[in-house]
């Protein structure tokens, strides 16, 4: 139900409008027709709709809103004394902690800095100026710990073939290529996402096909590619677009035994789906069992247990971890 063409009603619209962007009296008309009343100003081209118009605008800055008008438009300075928005010790705390966690080098940092400068533009001044002084008990550091630069158009595109749900074709530069020569990937792009842990970010896609010196490779499976690999020269949204259901993700079956010294308090992070931990066997050590659709990471996060986690299973995991334990042997070896 639309609310009612009430004076202050009517202010309010024209302040939703000039958050956008700077606008001219009839734009502010157009606007507020289509987001209160279509009956606000349909006498703008007279004086008693325009007189309308402008009392409405003066009585946001008798609120303290500060607006100016200037070659024809009405910008939004600052909203000044008008304080809207009043939040808990809570709801402030959270600001502040996701002001410290999202700090230039984070992703998607400048998007929430403006967000969050944006809500607190609407607090009263007394809670505005706690915020920088809150002290943090918990801070998650989400900055980028390498020197990625990732070409805004690589950015462009990956968020068009997201939006779009159209293929995506991209070179991709690996170091696992010898001949450092770049591979042509084409994918289904299904979604962005930021690795705290490798502290890069990455697509999540499911590639169908790959070109390369040594002709196509037509092995189709998911892969995460890291931004800061795709090369701007060449990336291509593809007219073809895909089914909204993404094909499914393969399930890893993981089986690995903790030493007394990880699992004797039982005290055991659930890393990965599905899981059973068993009671402890006669030398402490402790059985557990789950399934993963990212076998890279979950070898990788067992392998940091080091002599404290042995993987017995299933065939994928143990066969990854032996490979890896054999070049390490042969590594240090040496």
């Amino acid at each position: 139900m639309r609310p009612k063409n009430a004076p202050l009603q009517r202010s309010l619209s024209i302040l939703r409008c000039l958050q956008r962007g700077p606008a001219s009296r009839a734009e502010l008309a157009d606007f507020v027709g289509v987001d209160l009343d279509p009956s606000a100003y349909e006498d703008i081209e007279q004086k008693a709709g325009q007189k309308r118009i402008e009392n409405d605008i003066e009585r946001l800055s008798e609120l303290g809103v500060e607006i100016e008008h200037k070659a024809g438009q009405y910008h939004l300075l600052s909203y000044g004394e008008f304080s809207p928005v009043s939040l808990t010790e809570a709801d402030l705390n959270t600001v502040a902690f996701l002001s410290e966690t999202f700090s230039p080098g984070a992703p998607n940092s400048n998007d929430v800095q403006q967000l969050l400068s944006q809500l607190t533009d609407w607090l009263p001044t007394n809670q505005r100026d706690s915020i920088a002084m809150r002290r943090q008990r918990l801070r998650i550091d989400l900055r980028r710990k390498d020197d990625d630069l990732i070409d805004p158009s690589v950015q462009a595109a990956i968020e068009r073939a997201l939006n779009q749900h159209r293929l995506l074709r991209f070179n991709y530069l690996s170091p696992s290529q010898a001949d450092g020569i770049a591979r042509t990937h084409t994918v289904q792009a299904w979604q962005l996402y930021y690795d705290s842990v490798r502290h890069h970010l990455y697509l999540d896609a499911y590639r169908l096909q790959v070109e390369g010196p040594y002709g196509v490779w037509k092995k189709e499976q998911w892969q995460a590619y890291r931004l800061g690999r795709i090369l701007s020269d060449g990336i291509e949204v593809l007219p073809a677009k895909f089914a909204s259901t993404p094909p499914k993700r393969p399930r890893h079956r993981l089986e690995y035994l903790l030493a007394p010294d990880i699992a004797r308090l039982r005290e055991i992070t659930r890393h990965f789906d599905d899981m059973q931990i068993d009671l402890p066997a006669a030398d402490g050590w402790v059985r557990v069992t789950g399934t993963t659709n990212d076998l890279f990471s979950a070898v990788r996060l067992l392998l940091g247990y080091g002599p404290n986690c042995k993987v017995i299973g299933g065939p994928e995991a143990r066969r990854e971890i032996e490979v890896i334990v054999e070049a390490l042997g042969k590594l240090y070896a040496m």
